[in-house]
């Protein structure tokens, strides 16, 4: 039985990474992927941190290191456009580790779903399994014509444009352009996800959810959903990144916290493995757990991401008739009030019909303010208060922006206004476009995802 270290020895697999990369393993300085990280226990055994973010010309050391391996999500010559589908049970978080065959079938009718969906938009896609589920992975040139048109419909805010003019933690700054397009292709994977919400939920087993939004507890299982992740898109693309097919997935030994001890040290390290109709699923189970299959299965694979521009261009067709472009459109066209403003503005809300579950986000946004369902909650309680969900994104950058609550997050790195303003454009677009019913908007649905902080506040959601 071969270790992760000589697994990563063999060259089909380093070749099969590099493709990934955007380039060969013998000259990875010539990547099109602008840097790659390493993320692992060797890592935390000899540097006291988890993750290293560094130069393509490190390929070989990282993979030396047996690190799992990412590369950048910005790219020399296009954009990585990354739709991330996991399973997560916040009651038992090693499920996925400990049944991967009972978890990853559930997770089966979504897969078929998305297959489906980027068929009829004709998108090829090349799909990882992970440790939690599954990312599909396409890839759009700059100097293609849909990218100009991609262009001229992004976003960014000023201080997006202003760290992208200024940022000097790697080699080149990113265009506006650039920037633009990104934005633009998160919209694109906004409007695909609204799909996939409004069908996937008729079909799946489990609840699907955007990003680790809570739910509430079904039988002995717990309190389990498929996320379909689109963070990638919610800060400066400098920042986000993406796991390599073939790379180790050694997450849970680093997460003993989360997933418990026994799943942290007997669930083996895993592979992540790409997904087509040459392998089944419980073969494919099966071989990412076994470093000398997963070799094997590199010396036939092929690891380019796909250029889909055509395919992309018939999703951008629809999304242009869409009631979420017509939302986009009216959200980029308010600003949030500047930070001069905000003692007279945002500093001076109404509280007096607050319930407890939204002063608690407000007056502790450390953490509160950066969990999923409770941004969900607060853009739903502040649009029935009539506030424009540009606004309810203005006051959350304004908790954000405030030093003395002592964020975790470097906001100098990450940008508060890009976070915010992409948590309350999704939630709202939900509503406005009716993928969000918001039937489980009320306090017992609240109390059941563990989002209440005081059962009898005297207020109703």
């Amino acid at each position: 039985m071969i270790n992760h270290y000589e697994y990563y020895k063999y060259p089909a697999v380093r070749e099969r990474i590099a493709e990934y990369c955007g380039g060969t393993a013998n000259n990875p300085s010539n990547f099109s992927s602008e840097y790659i990280v390493g993320y692992g226990e060797e890592l935390l055994r000899s540097q006291k941190k988890d993750f290293l973010s560094i130069d393509t010309k490190y390929f070989h050391d990282i993979l030396d290191k047996g690190l799992d391996i990412f590369r950048s999500i910005w790219d020399k010559c296009g954009t990585v456009c990354v739709l991330d589908i996991e399973y997560f049970n916040l009651d038992y978080a090693g499920e996925v580790y400990y049944n991967p065959e009972r978890t990853f079938k559930k997770i089966e009718p979504l897969y078929n779903l998305i297959k489906s969906l980027y068929q009829k938009y004709n998108i090829p896609y090349l799909c990882i399994m992970t440790g939690q589920g599954y990312h599909f992975s396409s890839f759009v040139s700059t100097d293609s014509a849909l990218s100009k048109k991609l262009e001229n419909i992004g976003y960014i805010e000023e201080t997006v444009a202003k760290k992208y003019r200024e940022m000097t933690r790697r080699r080149r700054k990113v265009s506006i352009a650039y920037g633009k397009i990104f934005n633009a292709i998160g919209r694109l994977m906004e409007f695909l996800t609204h799909q996939i919400l409004a069908e996937g939920n008729k079909i799946s087993p489990v609840p699907i959810v955007f990003s680790d939004i809570p739910v509430g507890k079904r039988g002995e299982i717990g309190r389990e959903a498929i996320s379909i992740d689109l963070t990638a898109f919610a800060d400066p693309v400098y920042m986000r990144d993406i796991r390599c097919p073939f790379s180790t997935h050694q997450k849970h030994r680093l997460q003993k916290y989360k997933v418990g001890e026994y799943i942290a040290e007997k669930i083996p390290i895993q592979i992540a493995l790409p997904r087509d109709n040459k392998i089944s699923l419980d073969e494919l189970l099966f071989a990412r757990r076994h470093f000398r299959r997963s070799s094997e299965i590199a010396e036939n694979a092929n690891c380019q991401i796909p250029k889909a521009e055509q395919g992309f261009e018939n999703l951008f067709n629809d999304y242009l008739k869409s009631k979420l472009y017509e939302f986009h459109r009216n959200f980029d066209s308010v600003q949030h009030d500047t930070p001069e403003l905000w003692q007279y503005t945002y500093d001076k809300l109404d509280e007096s019909n607050f319930p407890e579950c939204i002063k608690k986000i407000l007056h502790y946004p450390n953490p509160n303010a950066l969990m999923p369902g409770n941004i969900q909650t607060l853009v739903r309680f502040l649009l029935k208060n009539h506030w424009h969900p540009k606004h309810i994104a203005g006051l959350l950058r304004s908790k954000y922006e405030r030093s003395h609550y002592f964020w975790d997050t470097d906001w100098n790195k990450y940008d508060p206004s890009s976070r915010a303003n992409f948590w309350c454009r999704c939630f709202a677009g939900f509503i406005y476009c009716n993928i969000d019913g918001e039937i489980d908007y009320n306090c017992v649905s609240h109390q059941e995802k563990g989002l209440c902080p005081n059962l009898k506040c005297g207020h109703y959601l």
